[in-house]
């Protein structure tokens, strides 16, 4: 354990200031990517961390030793490596990487391009074995380990010379509708590290994955790779002559396609309503032979997340499950369902070895995350956590103001919270609509600056949100501002009953459906002094024209804007902020991506306009190079977060 420790010391050792701050959050150890190796003994996993100085993200891969818990850096090299696996022998560990490498067509090095690489588990020099114009998409191993798969753009020369030469002559207009570029199926012969046949094809391939003979290969497609197709994936098959056949074409999508062990059945994911995002989504098997399904879970109210196939009988799924993430197990032959996990967890990251051995990932309301082994935790990065602010939180649940349903949320209190005091509330809502918060210690909002400062937080799960039963999950169904709006507020208003909040001091915030919240909840009633409106949705008209999703909006209103009336009784204007405008007098801080394709910059852009005209204090901030979330950059996400600490305390704490 020695290594090991020796990191997690130094690691809280640079924490050791007068305040926790956003770097030190992005600087803990948090493992991902996980995968046990052939045999169970050792683990693969990923660190993502963050380069201050340059203001990037670098992730390398880890291999951690199941029986004594040391884990070790498994690449070295400065840039990014990612998607590792192990071939089936365990003689090899590959991953994905844009480092230079040498092309071997034109014998030169090359940098750029995302390539699959190759080191030996023993150790020594790592190789890259594809050398694709275009790079690598995603790969996946044969059983026997003799191919990989592999999928990349398609690459054509003669058109990549016609575009390098009207691009020249500045001949480099925009021309729409755009047209995704072609997916190229590549078979790796890994013992004579060459590419041995190359299939192309359509935009829409994704999750590739070999027979347990390795001579076919399933996947899913919605031909087109548009993002406002999702719901329009089916599975297709081909094999290594290139002969291709489509699997399934009912409505909606099936995804995640999985051969069984002995290749009798392939699983996959399908949804209780085929046109919506936010239906259940079900685990269904489909008799490879006779072409028969069964829905395994149709009578299970969670929706699946993830599975894999525990044995020739029997598949291992996991579930948002109120505010965890548990996992379950069902027998194909009875449908019998088990619960597998317990307690306060959330599990995801499955992956099973050859021999039966289970790994995960497992966290918690008092860990980041950690590393399991069939059931039990072989890693120990839970010491590092010694540096984080002291605070507590809870899973409240309190009843929705129609009736209809419990509703629950989290509660963060500060350290040496006294419920006899009086604390400023911030209200952190989540986006999707189809998402949910979990009671773990790391949330993708910074609650651990925010208790620092002596806030309550407020993290509530209202009506739309994932982990509950299919009727929870499309309740806001033609009803956007509506019920989960008035389950956000009753839950304050609970919360404000229990005597410790000082209602004079709430603000509220939310990222993308939850910026839509904040700007929503400020647009209806005026009891937040502060709001940090994060890439939202102001007006679905120009949300509509302007997303790479136009289909969301008809999603959870039923039509498009122009099918009906436009006036007040139109959902597209009835339920916008932006027609509320004038209402709106909550000091409002918007933050932005200018590169946002879900939530366009459009919207932040006409909402600074609208509320700077009426007089309301109002801050924008639009953050280059950045897309949906403000991630991409690591300096730029640690601003955002640190202005909206400032916005709140301005006009909460008065400093």
């Amino acid at each position: 354990m020695g290594r090991l420790f020796l990191l997690l010391i130094l690691t809280v050792t640079a924490f050791a200031g007068d305040k926790f701050t956003i770097q030190d959050k992005l600087s803990m150890i948090i493992p991902n990517s996980v995968v046990i190796s052939p045999n169970g003994d050792k683990v693969l996993f990923t660190i993502r961390k963050a380069d201050f100085t340059e203001s990037k993200w670098n992730t390398q891969v880890f291999i951690l030793d199941v029986k004594t818990g040391v884990y070790s850096q498994f690449t070295q090299n400065g840039t990014s490596c990612t998607t590792p696996q192990f071939s089936p022998d365990q003689k090899w560990v590959t991953f994905l990487s844009s480092r230079e490498g040498l092309n071997k067509e034109s014998n030169k090095l090359e940098k750029g391009t995302t390539q699959l690489w190759a080191t030996p588990l023993s150790g020594g020099e790592s190789d890259n074995w594809t050398s694709l114009p275009n790079g690598v998409d995603e790969y996946i191993w044969a059983k026997d380990g003799s191919k990989i798969a592999i999928l990349s753009d398609r690459y054509d020369e003669d058109e990549e010379d016609a575009k390098s030469k009207k691009l020249k002559v500045k001949r480099d207009e925009i021309v729409f509708p755009k047209t995704n570029p072609i997916k190229t199926l590549h078979v790796f012969d890994v013992n004579k590290k060459i590419i041995i046949s190359s299939f192309d094809l359509d935009a829409g391939v994704s999750n590739i994955m070999f027979n347990s003979n390795g001579d076919k290969i399933i996947y899913q497609t919605n031909i087109t790779g548009e993002y406002n197709d999702d719901q329009k994936q089916d599975i297709y098959e081909i094999d290594l002559t290139g002969k291709i056949r489509q699997i399934t074409s009912d409505e909606g999508p099936e995804t995640l396609p999985v051969f069984s062990i002995n290749d009798k059945f392939i699983a996959y994911k399908t949804q209780t309503v085929p046109d919506i995002e936010f239906a259940e989504s079900d685990l269904t098997i489909m008799n490879y032979l006779n072409g028969s399904k069964d829905n395994l879970t149709s009578d299970f109210d969670y929706s699946v997340n993830s599975f894999l196939w525990k044995n020739a009988e029997t598949i291992l799924f996991t579930v948002n499950e109120k505010t965890d993430i548990h996992l379950y197990e069902v027998n194909i032959n009875s449908k019998a369902i088990s619960k597998v996990s317990k307690g306060n967890v959330s599990i995801s990251n499955l992956s099973i070895s050859a021999k039966g051995h289970l790994s995960y990932k497992e966290e918690d309301s008092k860990t980041y995350g950690e590393i399991a082994v069939n059931g039990k935790r072989v890693s120990s990065f839970s010491e590092q956590l010694k540096s984080l602010p002291k605070y507590s939180q809870e899973v409240i649940s309190y009843k929705s103001k129609d009736g209809k349903f419990d509703i629950e949320g989290i509660l963060f209190k500060p350290e040496n919270f006294n419920p006899k005091n009086k604390y400023p509330l911030i209200s952190i809502l989540h986006g999707g609509p189809y998402g949910n918060f979990r009671n773990t210690l790391n949330q993708s909002y910074a609650v651990e600056l925010m208790t620092q400062e002596g806030y309550l937080v407020f993290a509530p799960n209202p009506r739309g949100s994932s982990g509950y039963s299919d009727k929870f999950g499309q309740a806001n169904r033609y009803d956007l501002g509506g019920g989960d709006y008035e389950d956000i507020m009753s839950g304050i208003d609970f919360l404000i009953a229990e005597g410790f909040v000082d209602s004079n001091r709430m603000g509220v915030t939310g990222g993308s459906y939850g910026g839509y919240l904040t700007n929503w909840i400020i647009s209806q009633n005026n009891r937040f002094k502060a709001a940090v409106s994060l890439f939202g949705i102001y007006s679905f008209l120009t949300d509509w024209s302007n997303s790479w999703q136009p289909e969301f909006e008809k999603m959870f209103f039923g039509y498009y804007y122009w099918e009906k009336p436009i006036d007040m009784n139109n959902l597209y204007i009835n339920r916008s902020p932006a027609f509320y405008t004038q209402n709106i007098k909550t000091p409002t801080l918007i933050l932005q991506g200018e590169k946002d394709q879900y939530t366009d910059i459009s919207n932040s852009r006409e909402m600074y306009q609208a509320l700077k005209q009426i007089g309301t204090h109002v801050q924008f901030v639009v953050y280059p190079r950045e897309g949906h979330g403000i991630r991409n950059e690591p300096n730029h996400y640690c601003d955002s977060v640190e202005r909206a600490i400032e916005w709140f305390n301005k006009y909460l704490l008065s400093k």
